[in-house]
């Protein structure tokens, strides 16, 4: 089985709109998750760009079980009014 492959802004835009759409802070996988893909370095550097480019703001936090990771909100100017 073939993965459909979609343009990388597509992907970019649907990652903004996931996280803006959240309640609440989201991890990597769940971005991923919500955007039926699987976590890959790619999609990794995307939220990476996103962070520096000032579109998502990212949070270290320490789960439940003690493992630590990031979690992504969106910058409040690109936050949907």
């Amino acid at each position: 089985m073939t993965q459909d492959h979609r343009p990388r802004s597509e992907t970019r835009k649907l990652m903004i709109d996931t996280v803006a759409r959240s309640e609440r802070p989201l991890t990597r996988t769940e971005i991923v998750n919500r955007l039926n893909r699987k976590k890959t370095p790619h999609l990794i550097d995307m939220m990476d760009a996103l962070v520096d480019d000032g579109i998502f703001r990212r949070s270290i936090v320490t789960f439940n079980n003690g493992v630590t990771g990031y979690v992504y909100t969106v910058a409040r100017e690109f936050a949907r009014k």
